[in-house]
């Protein structure tokens, strides 16, 4: 862009003008190079792929059937005992294979059933002890 300049003042009230451009431009570009630093933090590219990850219902829907599958056998390990014979550490291991399984096959609906019981209103468990005893 080329203007014709009369004068001395007008000269200069261009120069302020592109002084004001460099500086608006400068920091258009400090913040452009400080998020692309930020992107490059490990951290950042951490949480990221979490937050993108987490919205994902099929990665979600692994996540829950893999603490699923280690909250039982946790459980199963604590019930049979893995560590006291070796018939307990037989039976733990198959108890936990046809655990892991079931979870595989119906995690949907074990994931459903626990969230129903966690979100029970308690009139509906008032309900249901009372339609129990009669």
């Amino acid at each position: 862009m080329t203007t014709k300049l009369t004068n001395y003042s007008e000269l200069t009230n261009r120069i302020q003008a592109l002084k004001d451009e460099k500086i608006l431009h400068e920091a258009k570009l400090k913040n452009v190079f400080e998020g692309f630093a930020n992107s490059l933090n490990p951290v950042s590219m951490i949480k990221d792929s979490i937050h993108s990850l987490a919205g994902d219902k099929v990665v979600r829907l692994d996540l829950a059937k893999a603490g699923l599958n280690l909250g039982a056998n946790f459980l199963i390990e604590q019930v049979i005992g893995r560590n006291r014979s070796i018939k307990g550490f037989l039976t733990s291991i198959v108890v936990e294979k046809f655990s892991t399984l079931f979870i595989n096959k119906n995690g949907l609906g074990v994931i459903a059933g626990i969230k129903n019981m966690l979100l029970k209103k308690p009139e509906q468990e008032n309900q249901i002890t009372n339609n129990n005893y009669y």
